[in-house]
């Protein structure tokens, strides 16, 4: 089973609910509702690492209406005399002449790319055979055409001028994810009806009954620490976020090209 968009948040995470006793009893608002808040609190508490976004992107030309060109220095040495020495191309394109690049047989995705959905050129939708995807970023045309050097921004996506790719972005969701996000999911439900068996915790920090102390554990602090309480579902939030990182580190200059991405 497959929970819908989270609106402002993670995109689909499927969950495995088959171990979930008397989940069909509950209404269908009331699992749809579980399973987009588990989907949602699985992706913040995992590090937002997994999980596939359908996106739709306009890549816009920057400068030079072809491929960027990347170059970089090296030191080198050598008998006669040490110096430096300089090397430039474009990514996966082979050699280049000058510097220069195979002009528009490729652009830049905001990765990572797992599926490519559509592409859509002048408002035609392109054939599947006449592009790849390299590096699970790169979009490279294979059927002798070239990319839009122009992007008329103001047509939509199916009229001429524009130029649009739709894709999912992401890494799936492991069986273990799904697993996980089965059981706190089931959780949820039952909270939701009321179901006293729930197993999620209580702002309850102890109770006595009959001369025996129970203590609980503060949900605020599972929070703090990126947990929800549920050994199914901890055991593996710590196994693939064992830092309790909000989101992986990313290395961003406002030098670097980025395609315009539809919101809306």
């Amino acid at each position: 089973m497959t929970g819908p968009l989270a609106p402002g948040g993670s995109c689909e995470w499927p969950v495995d609910v088959q171990q979930c006793a008397g989940w069909d009893d509950h209404p269908e608002a009331v699992r749809d509702l579980a399973k987009v808040v588990a989907g949602h609190l699985l992706w913040m508490l995992s590090g937002r690492q997994f999980g596939l976004c359908p996106t739709t992107v306009r890549p816009v030309p920057r400068g030079h209406p072809g491929v960027r060109v990347w170059r970089r220095w090296e030191l080198y040495l050598s008998p006669e005399l040490p110096g430096w020495t300089t090397f430039c191309g474009c990514p996966g394109l082979g050699p280049v002449v000058d510097c220069g690049c195979d002009r528009d047989v490729q652009v830049s995705l905001p990765g990572g790319v797992q599926q490519v959905l559509e592409v859509r050129v002048d408002g035609q939708t392109l054939p599947a055979s006449a592009y790849r995807v390299d590096n699970r970023r790169w979009l490279v045309r294979t059927d002798g055409g070239r990319w839009p050097t122009r992007q008329e921004l103001t047509a939509g996506d199916d009229q001429p001028g524009a130029f649009a790719v739709t894709y999912e972005r992401g890494v799936p969701v492991p069986a273990a994810g799904r697993w996980a996000g089965g059981h706190l999911a089931c959780e949820i439900a039952k909270a939701a009806v009321g179901d006293t068996k729930c197993r999620l915790p209580r702002r309850v920090s102890a109770i006595v009954r009959q001369g025996v102390h129970t203590e609980f554990v503060d949900p605020t602090k599972l929070a703090r620490d990126g947990m929800t309480g549920i050994p199914e579902v901890d055991g593996w939030l710590a196994a693939v976020n064992p830092y309790g990182l909000p989101r992986d580190s990313v290395v961003w200059s406002a030098d670097l090209p980025s395609p315009r991405r539809r919101t809306s």
